[in-house]
């Protein structure tokens, strides 16, 4: 299932399902889908390609998924060597990813990235109006590439998955599933003022989405059930009641987005490493 317009209750996009919206020199593929306040990226990396991002204004995420060998460059400083999954922070400006061997990795930015956002296939619809802004400013958590290796994080009891922030973006990194989801413990629910970005890398989900009644009937819609293979990013709009299933059999990897930063997940001290934006701006709840 390809839904490329945000006239219903998400925008999916199984990325296999149409032609890359950026090809590089050097091969890599990238498919990129925008929300209001951020851009989710999905490239296919060629061994040895060399992809360069230029005069950011803000920090952005890379999320490398697997034990190829990825090298981030930034700045003057010296090179960093991903060789595990892993959480990356890359300061505002200019940067570099490359990779050794194909792989696959995903990249978040915030929507004041002005090319990275008409690179997404959907970036004429426009922000959507029920979105709480970004922070006027953004402040940063430093200027060196911070790494954050999942294997370095212990599972702890009733910290809800693995979570990460720069000052406008959030990530929650769930665990890896194996096997299908519990179908009589599902966790339907909505947000008020901020969209999710449901981004999947292994396995096959399906995302139930259900747009409340509002006094005209005119803006009712059915339900959804939107099964999705791997890669694919999901994107659900303010106020859409939302649960996802994983189904099948096999690993399951799933990545949630937001922007800005959740307040409710910051409470609870299950952001892993908020240390790095002490007195950052507004944050959503």
């Amino acid at each position: 299932m390809t839904i490329l317009k945000r006239t219903g209750p998400a925008v999916v996009d199984e990325v296999a399902a149409r032609d890359p919206d950026l090809i590089s020199s050097g091969g890599s593929r990238t498919w990129s889908v925008c929300g209001s306040n951020f851009v989710v990226a999905i490239t296919e990396l060629a061994a040895g390609d060399r992809l360069t991002e230029h005069d950011l204004p803000d920090e952005h995420l890379l999320l490398v998924q697997d034990d190829a060998v990825v090298g981030v460059e930034h700045a003057d400083r010296p090179r960093e060597t991903v060789d595990s999954p892993a959480l990356v922070v890359v300061p505002a400006g200019t940067s570099t990813v490359y990779a050794a061997a194909p792989t696959t990795v995903v990249r978040v930015f915030t929507s004041r990235c002005d090319e990275q956002m008409r690179r997404a296939v959907n970036h004429t619809d426009g922000p959507d109006p029920r979105t709480a802004p970004l922070p006027e400013t953004a402040e940063r958590g430093g200027d060196r590439v911070r790494v954050h290796r999942l294997g370095d994080i212990p599972v702890r009891e009733g910290r809800f998955g693995r979570i990460f922030r720069t000052a406008s973006l959030m990530v929650n990194w769930f665990p890896v599933q194996d096997g299908p989801r519990d179908t009589e413990s599902l966790t339907p629910h909505s947000h008020e003022d901020f969209e999710q970005m449901s981004v999947t890398l292994a396995g096959n989900y399906v995302h139930h989405l259900r747009v409340p009644w509002t006094p005209r009937l005119s803006q009712w819609r059915d339900d959804v059930h939107a099964g999705v293979g791997s890669p694919s990013m999901t994107l659900i709009p303010p106020t859409v009641v939302h649960t996802t299933c994983a189904v099948g059999p096999g690993p399951h990897t799933l990545i949630d987005v937001f922007a800005p930063p959740r307040g409710d997940f910051l409470a609870k001290g299950w952001v892993l490493n908020s240390g790095d934006y002490e007195g950052a701006g507004r944050d959503r709840g």
